[in-house]
């Protein structure tokens, strides 16, 4: 092979190899191009769901607590262990069952046996005793009925401590949260379709299918306003309401 033929081979190889990296780098442009073409082509529009439910609660926890305090430790026991008796047939003369009625540890404080000094010349008995009962029912307007019936504790000689801040009100909570939780969102989800379909009439559109949702915020609040979402919130109205916020993407056509 002459020198003439050797270098017409290795120009036209050149040439060639050229022309494929031209062709690949146009494909690849247009390709990009046809991909950011089709992601402009793809409105959406976010909204968020509000859905607000009141729910009665299923459960109360009632905590009836009771102190006595003598000099002498013997009659201070005796003393709350006649409250303790009292308040349970309190209860179960109100139609609370057995199983309903839990007695909670005796705490004693010997107050010649504390750490600190302060007070104790002023102080008249050595012994303080708390006791209390703890009622858990499904029964929530037997509670709320036996509330009003309290006065009769006082009236056979048992006071209900109420020192302990909240202790003497009943908690009431909804035990069937998770199985709310689904109906709760289905309805944020046609709330939020609700809104998407408004906006797309104004803007002469379709509303297409949901590309991201987000829960978004779960609150529980009391008739009285509070915010019992909380896991030591107060939980003290038996009828509560419930606010799903949760945030949608749609497609728009």
């Amino acid at each position: 092979m002459s020198l003439d033929e050797k270098q017409t081979i290795i120009v036209s190889a050149i040439i060639v190899g050229v022309c494929f990296l031209i062709g690949l780098s146009a494909g690849g442009y247009f390709i990009g191009k046809a991909g950011a073409r089709f992601k402009a082509d793809v409105r959406t529009v976010t909204v968020k769901g509000l859905v607000e439910k009141e729910v009665k609660a299923d459960q109360a926890v009632w905590t009836l607590s009771f102190r006595r305090a003598s000099e002498n430790l013997k009659d201070a026991h005796a003393r709350i262990s006649s409250d303790r008796e009292a308040t349970i047939a309190f209860l179960k003369n109100q139609g609370f069952q057995e199983n309903e009625i839990s007695i909670q540890p005796v705490k004693i404080v010997d107050k010649l046996a504390r750490d600190y000094d302060s007070g104790q010349a002023n102080e008249r008995y050595r012994y303080v005793v708390t006791n209390s009962v703890r009622v858990t029912t499904k029964n929530v307007d037997l509670v709320i009925k036996t509330l009003g019936e309290t006065e009769k504790l006082l009236k056979s000689g048992v006071l209900l401590d109420g020192q302990m801040e909240g202790m003497a009100n009943p908690r009431y909570s909804i035990t069937t949260f998770n199985e709310l939780r689904p109906q709760l969102l289905a309805e944020a989800t046609k709330n939020a379709r609700l809104t998407a379909q408004q906006f797309a009439s104004d803007s002469d559109v379709k509303v297409g299918k949901i590309r991201s949702a987000n829960q978004g915020n779960i609150q529980i609040f009391g008739t009285d306003g509070n915010d019992e979402s909380a896991y030591y919130s107060p939980t003290s109205t038996p009828v509560k309401k419930i606010r799903v916020v949760s945030t949608f993407e749609f497609e728009l056509r």
